[in-house]
C-alpha cells in the first residue's frame, strides 16, 4: 500500500504547472510582435517543448519516477539526466527570479534596488521549497484562483478597448526567431512534471500513473491555448503598442476602469509577481527532489 501522506493530486499538478506556465508569460519582458508572428512564435515554442516533453509524458502514464527508471536502465545516464535537470532547473530560477525582480522594480516598486527584491523573492523561493510538495500545490490552487478572477476582472474592463480589424504588421522572420527563442526560454513545466510525479497521490479506483499522465496532457493543451490566447488579446488591446511595451500585462491592465477599482494594474501584476516567486519555489524544490531521489537509491542499496 502506497503511503498517500504528504501527496498531491492530480488536478493540483495541472494548476501548479498552469500557473507557472502564465505567470512566465506575463511577468517575462517581452519584444515580440503581435499579429502572425507573435502567434507563429507561440504555437512553435509550445509544440518544440511538447515534443522535447513527449517521453515523459508517456512514461507519466504507467510510472511514477521518471529519472529512477532511467537510473535503474543506467546508472550513468540516470545521474546524467537528473543533473542536468537540476541544472536547468537552477538556470530558470535564476533567470525567473532577475526578470521578476525588474519586473517589480519597473512596475511596482521603482524606489527599491533590484538586488534587493531579488534577494526577497528569492528568500520567498526558498521557504516556499522547504513546505514542501503538499504546501506548495495548495498554494497554487489558491494563487491560480486568485490570478484568474483578477485577469478575467482585466480582459472584461478592457473589452471597450479591443479591437479585431487592427491592421497587422508583415511577417518578420527575425523577430519570429527571436520571440521563438525567448518564449523558449520561459521553460521548465514539464522538468517539474517529471519532478512531482513520485508526489502525485495514488487512488483505489484508477493508477496515479494514468491521471499524472492525464493532468500532464491537459496542461500541454491549456498552456497552448492560454498562451494564444494572452497573445490575442494583447494584440487586440494594445495592438502595434504591444511591440513597444516590455510588460503587455502592466500596459492592459492600466486601461481598465470598473465600478469598484479604476486600475488594475497594481493588483493584477502585485498577484501575477506572487505567482513568479511560487514559480522559483517549484522549481527549486523540483531540482532538489530529482537529486533527492537517486540518491536514495544509491543509499538504499
Amino acid at each position: 500500500m502506497q503511503d498517500n501522506s504528504h501527496k498531491i493530486s492530480a488536478p493540483q499538478l495541472f494548476c501548479i504547472l498552469l500557473l507557472m506556465r502564465i505567470s512566465a508569460e506575463l511577468v517575462y519582458p517581452t519584444s515580440g510582435g503581435f499579429g502572425g508572428t507573435g502567434l507563429a512564435a507561440v504555437l512553435t515554442a509550445e509544440l518544440i517543448r511538447f515534443l522535447l516533453a513527449l517521453p515523459v509524458l508517456v512514461y507519466s502514464f504507467k510510472g511514477r519516477a521518471f529519472y529512477a527508471a532511467v537510473w535503474r536502465k543506467n546508472r550513468f545516464f540516470g545521474w546524467v539526466a537528473a543533473v542536468g535537470a537540476a541544472f536547468l532547473l537552477g538556470g530558470f530560477t535564476a533567470r525567473t527570479v532577475t526578470y521578476s525582480a525588474e519586473f517589480a522594480q519597473r512596475i511596482l516598486l521603482p524606489g527599491m534596488p533590484g538586488l534587493l527584491l531579488a534577494l526577497l523573492l528569492l528568500g520567498f523561493a526558498v521557504y516556499a521549497a522547504v513546505k514542501g510538495a503538499e504546501a506548495l500545490a495548495r498554494a497554487g490552487v489558491l494563487f491560480l484562483a486568485a490570478a484568474a478572477a483578477v485577469t478575467l476582472l482585466m480582459a472584461l474592463a478592457d473589452i471597450p478597448y479591443m479591437r479585431f480589424d487592427r491592421e497587422l504588421p508583415q511577417w518578420t522572420t527575425e523577430l519570429f526567431v527571436s520571440d521563438l527563442f525567448e518564449r523558449l526560454t520561459r521553460s521548465g513545466e514539464y522538468l517539474v512534471f517529471a519532478a512531482l510525479l513520485p508526489y502525485v497521490r495514488v487512488s483505489r479506483d484508477a493508477g496515479s500513473g494514468t491521471r499524472s499522465g492525464a493532468a500532464g496532457m491537459w496542461f500541454a493543451l491549456a498552456g497552448t491555448l492560454s498562451a494564444v490566447l494572452l497573445c490575442a488579446f494583447f494584440g487586440a488591446v494594445l495592438g502595434e503598442y504591444q511591440t513597444m511595451t516590455g510588460y503587455p500585462l502592466a500596459a492592459a491592465a492600466s486601461l481598465s476602469d470598473i465600478v469598484l477599482f479604476k486600475r488594475l494594474d497594481g493588483l493584477a501584476c502585485a498577484v501575477w509577481l506572487l505567482a513568479a516567486a511560487f514559480r522559483c519555489g517549484m522549481m527549486l524544490f523540483s531540482a532538489f527532489s530529482i537529486l533527492g531521489e537517486l540518491r536514495k537509491k544509491e543509499g538504499g542499496e
